[in-house]
């Protein structure tokens, strides 16, 4: 029952040193000189040049982007390479016994 009156007499207490405080006239001077009826529309404001963003693939050559990484690190080696590949056929053991399969590996020579 008590704590009531106090919670009331400190409130009341607080805003009248709230309302009390009064702000700097060089802070008040500033915020009306900095805000004016026409610096609030935007249609008073001067356009800004728009962002240009330049995007230069990583491919040239490459039409379709892929969501992928590629699995190595150069994908065309330059003018004047060659593609060289060795093929062979090895055997395999699988559940169903041993299969032979068709084995292939190839790289850019200049």
């Amino acid at each position: 029952m008590m704590s009531q009156p106090v919670t009331a007499i400190s409130l009341a207490i607080a805003l009248l040193a709230f309302a009390a405080v009064k702000p700097a006239p060089a802070q008040t001077a500033r915020a009306t000189a900095g805000l004016r009826a026409t610096d609030l529309s935007a249609q008073s404001r001067p356009p800004r040049a728009r962002t240009r963003i330049r995007v230069t693939p990583a491919y040239p050559y490459r039409l379709l982007s892929t969501p992928y990484p590629v699995p190595y690190a150069y994908e065309y080696p330059g003018p004047g390479a060659v593609r060289q590949c060795t093929s062979w056929l090895a055997s395999e053991n699988r559940l169903t016994g041993p299969v032979i399969t068709p084995q292939m590996r190839c790289w850019w020579q200049r």
